[in-house]
């Protein structure tokens, strides 16, 4: 009996070693993991609350930009969804969920505050758009101009009606985009994959040591 329980001893501690051994691995690989979601974060804030609610669900849109020219160019504003982060961060990865997004740009601003275009996307079918930057963007703010939607020719035919040879406007004959969320990622860096695989460590150490004890008891 002794000899069993001494061998069932020694299989516990093995296990607990191997179990330390694979969280340090685990650590290493997590260079590479996707970080939490920025926007779920506090302090950001958005155009339309809707798209950064963490809840798919909701449905906000993208708000137009409203022209100071004549009344023609004011019908014929695009719209644009903004998100802005309370400070700046390493941006890899956007994932915009919409169901009629089909052309538009991504702007990021700079530190003085200044926006530069990054990416063009011509067209879209997919209603959850997955974007891997090619490069990283450090930002805190990210803005997707709307470039055409899968509503417009129905916009149009509401809004613009041809009298007489002259063409007249009633509206925007842009339409929307309908913008359920947007989500922004970067990389976990170094010191979060450390911190991360010492505290999953810890916690798997400690359960393992509570079943130990019960064995004991």
């Amino acid at each position: 009996m002794k000899f069993h329980s001494v061998m069932v001893i020694l299989t516990i501690m093995i296990v607990m070693m191997s179990s330390y051994g694979c969280a340090g691995v685990q650590g290493f690989s997590a260079e590479q993991q996707w970080s939490n979601n920025f926007v779920l974060a506090d302090g950001v804030r958005a155009n339309d609350p809707a798209i950064i609610d963490g809840n798919v669900r909701t449905v906000g849109q993208s708000q137009y930009v409203e022209s100071t020219g004549d009344m023609v160019m004011s019908f014929g504003s695009q719209s644009e969804s903004i998100v802005t982060l309370p400070e700046p961060k390493s941006l890899h990865r956007v994932i915009i969920h919409s169901s009629n997004l089909q052309a538009f740009d991504i702007w990021t601003t700079d530190s003085q505050g200044r926006w530069e275009k990054i990416k063009e996307i011509e067209s879209n079918k997919k209603k959850i758009i997955d974007i891997r930057l090619n490069r990283t963007v450090y930002t805190s703010g990210i803005k997707i101009r709307v470039r055409r939607t899968s509503d417009d020719a129905g916009q149009r035919r509401r809004n613009v009606q041809n009298i007489r040879g002259w063409r007249t406007f009633s509206g925007k004959i842009n339409a929307p985009a309908k913008i359920s969320e947007i989500e922004l990622y970067g990389f976990v860096s170094k010191s979060d994959a450390a911190n991360a695989a010492s505290q999953a460590s810890v916690s798997s150490k400690d359960e393992e040591l509570d079943e130990f004890d019960k064995f004991l008891k």
